[in-house]
């Protein structure tokens, strides 16, 4: 900016002097002058600003100006070279690529506002795309780039030099990086130039897909999907999901209605366990469009895979585990070993024989047990039915973390009063639930609850209901169920898809007779299903609630199997609903070892690969090798190993960097390093499929440039506008400029304003009437 340097300031001084003076001489001088009014106003402000100039001029004044040094100043003009540039918005036309490209060159040479911005700037030529590389010249640029990553390379350069004045990005704004941007405060400026005017047309695209999955049988697969249209207002599309060989498993027909996005959910019926692979595929009817690029995804699930091993245990053998048995005997990744008490301990005896003898004499002589043996007459009688081998289970109810917490993902209770356990054992089954993660449920047999003495056990403190808020009136009679609107939430408590036949399956559900009355529930915990009886009294039937790290369902109602015994459709929605509410127990319940795979937002090529594994007692446990095998699309293995983290006790990581397109499966296997022995296997895997989602949005990203440019104090412009570059840039502060001066006293204009001053008090003068 330019401004006044004053080089004599030690005199200033005189020239106020000389000012002052003047004023004086003035005054006496015009006193008597006979020029009235603001003629003599005018003369005197003329002989004074003339003479005050010559006074100034004594400070020996320049003029200043900072201008870029030529030669110095960096500018990089970055273009971007991804492939969805290729694309034109009409058919016939020239694609963005060809528009950029006659841009940027002219014949044979740079084009004109190239040249223009060299002479004051050291230029550098960069492409971005997949990756960023500098290039002579922009004479032969192939718009190949599987990615735009735009963001990350404008900040890495924002901050790169010292020299660096400006950046100019030529882009149509689709950025696959544009969650990352962020704009410091300090940095060069960035002049946006936007390539492009309109989405291409006609087109269907795949925006974005993401995949839930789910423990229950209905749809253990859910892909949600945005898909949009451009200039196929009225139109057809078939939305369909591939399995690893190519074979529709659901499709969708779309029928599209202006360019606003739909969204299409497709659910998968069968899904096997564990890690698998899908392709989304959009098809048009009849339709030729502006590119296919942009109509596929593929997509990764993984649901996990057992067994998933449940814990029941019972005080006798009863009607609600007959059905809980043959329910899950149709799914093969739930297990349930089980203790079920056939007998009660009995009374212990207090043996007299002799001298040291406590065990029955009539057994003397006939190999009877001694010690601890001799005791156990007075024990309850269990038998273990499912078991893994018979060393499991056979001391009874686990009385060590290592062997609950290892084996177990759940723990159910039914019809066994609290006096079964020892005080040790409950403690166990709470820290099991609020530490390890895992889940209780307590089923409705006659010596549950309030009955089964729970009230004020670490147990009955984990359940969702209250045990000392129970009802003081009879029994309740033909007892009808029904969900409330929080089980209607819940897809493990729902067995049809359409709310109205599920209605109809529960009204047809037969009535109950033994519920475990109760009117209070703990704070957090949600009713999901009540049941009322003829007098409109209504109880909870079914409630859950979180506790620590795990979860805990009640279920009040002791003679559910009743609604097995209806006919023979009864029987099926019974078997189903008792395996969604295993499956509801196990699912988010979490492994000895976990192996998880994410990919970097900010580069989708890195994926980061951690396991986190835990010893029998679930803490963490950092003595182990973890090896880690990934199958490439191409079917190539590669082997690496998972280093321990420094944040975090148990767990390992390493990273992967994807190449080409496709599937990538990873096989985790861990070690323990003191034991030489395997601690277990886990998969794991994750799709990179690039050009899918830089070509996913085709329509040019005005806003987004436009915030680029506007948060780094830059401006953007039109690709036809181009040419106003070097004006622009001209005018920006610089890193580097050179000082141009020019003495103010000996300049035109001064010489010209004294004689305009000058002149003008004597045309005033003289038109006054004075000499």
């Amino acid at each position: 900016m330019p401004r006044i340097l004053w080089q004599n300031t030690d005199i200033t001084w005189l020239s106020a002097l000389v000012v002052l003076l003047v004023i004086g001489l003035l005054w006496l001088g015009y006193r008597r002058s006979p020029l009235r009014g603001w003629r003599k106003f005018a003369a005197m402000s003329c002989k004074l600003a003339a003479l005050a100039l010559l006074a100034l001029c004594l400070l020996d004044p320049l003029w200043t100006q900072q201008q870029p040094k030529k030669g110095e100043n960096e500018v990089i003009v970055l273009v971007d070279t991804s492939a969805s540039l290729e694309t034109a918005e009409k058919p016939g036309e020239a694609t963005r690529a060809a528009q950029v490209t006659a841009a940027l060159n002219s014949g044979t040479e740079d084009a004109a506002w190239i040249k223009s911005l060299s002479e004051d700037f050291r230029l550098r030529l960069m492409t971005v795309g997949s990756q960023t590389q500098s290039v002579p010249h922009f004479r032969a640029l192939k718009f190949d780039g599987s990615r735009s990553d735009l963001c990350r390379t404008l900040m890495t350069l924002r901050s790169g030099g010292s020299n660096l004045a400006a950046v100019v990005l030529i882009s149509d704004g689709n950025a696959t990086d544009a969650s990352t941007w962020k704009a410091e405060a300090k940095g060069a400026p960035i002049f946006t130039v936007l390539a492009g005017k309109n989405a291409p047309t006609p087109d269907l695209a795949i925006l974005d897909a993401t995949v839930a999955t789910s423990p229950f049988e209905d749809a253990p697969i859910t892909i949600t999907s945005r898909v949009s249209a451009q200039g196929l207002n009225g139109k057809q599309a078939t939305l369909s999901a591939l399995d690893e060989q190519g074979k529709a498993i659901v499709t969708e027909k779309v029928t599209f209605n202006g360019s606003s996005p739909q969204t299409v959910r497709l659910r998968i019926p069968v899904a096997k366990p564990g890690v698998s692979f899908h392709k989304l595929e959009l098809k048009g009817e009849g339709v030729s469009e502006a590119t296919l690029a942009n109509n596929t995804r593929l997509l990764e699930a993984d649901r996990g895979s057992g067994p998933y091993r449940v814990l029941y245990i019972a005080g006798r053998p009863n009607w609600e585990y007959k059905f809980l048995r043959r329910a899950i005997a149709a799914d093969d990744d739930i297990q349930m070993p089980s203790l079920v008490r056939i007998a009660k301990r009995e009374p212990k005896f207090e043996w007299r024989g002799h001298a040291g003898e406590n065990a029955n004499p009539l057994f003397r002589g006939f190999g009877a047990k001694e010690g601890e043996e001799a005791q156990r007459y007075d024990q309850p009688v269990l038998i273990r039915l499912g078991t893994r081998d018979a060393k499991e289970l056979s001391d009874g109810f686990p009385k060590a973390a290592e062997d609950l917490f290892s084996e177990y993902r759940a723990i159910i209770i039914d019809d066994l009063e609290a006096g079964f356990f020892t005080q040790e054992q409950m403690h166990l089954i709470q820290r099991f639930v609020s530490e390890r993660g895992g889940a209780l449920l307590m089923l409705g047999g006659q010596e549950c609850y309030q009955a089964g003495g729970y009230d004020h056990t670490p147990i009955g403190s984990m359940l969702p209901v209250y045990l000392d808020r129970t009802a003081t009136a009879g029994p309740m009679l033909d007892a009808r169920f029904n969900l409330t609107r929080e089980g209607w939430l819940e897809s493990w408590m729902r067995l049809r898809t359409d709310r109205e036949e599920d209605e109809k399956r529960l009204s047809a559900m037969p009535s109950f007779y033994a519920i475990n009355q109760t009117f209070a529930i703990k704070p957090g915990a949600s009713i999901l299903a009540t049941v009322s009886d003829s007098a409109q009294t209504t109880m909870p039937a079914i409630v859950s609630q979180r506790f620590g790290e795990g979860r805990v369902g009640s279920v009040l109602v002791a003679d559910l199997w009743r609604w097995g015994m209806n006919d023979a459709d009864s029987r099926k929605d019974m078997e189903r609903a008792w395996r969604q509410l295993m499956r509801w127990l196990v699912v988010d319940v979490a492994d000895s070892i976990t192996f998880s795979a994410e990919t970097d937002p900010a580069d989708r090529e890195r994926v980061k690969l951690s396991v986190r594994v835990s010893d029998r007692a679930f803490k963490p446990h950092g003595d182990a090798l973890v090896k880690i095998e990934v199958t490439q699309p191409d079917g190539k293995k590669s082997q690496l190993f998972a280093e321990p983290s420094l944040k975090e006790a148990g767990l390992f990581e390493t990273e992967f960097f994807s190449s080409a397109s496709g599937n990538y499966r990873a096989t985790a296997t861990v070690e323990d390093m003191e034991k030489h022995t395997q601690l277990g296997i886990k998969t794991s895997g994750w799709t990179y499929g690039p050009q899918a989602e830089e070509f996913s949005r085709l329509a040019p990203d005005r806003a987004f440039l436009q915030r680029i440019a506007t948060e780094t104090s830059g401006q953007m412009l039109a690709l036809d506008e181009i040419s106003k570059l070097p004006e622009m840039l001209k005018n920006i502060r610089v890193p580097i400029e050179v000082t141009l001066s020019t003495p103010l006293w000996h300049t035109p204009w001064v010489f010209l304003a004294l004689l305009f001053f000058i002149g003008t008090e004597w045309f005033l003068r003289r038109k006054g009437g004075m000499a």
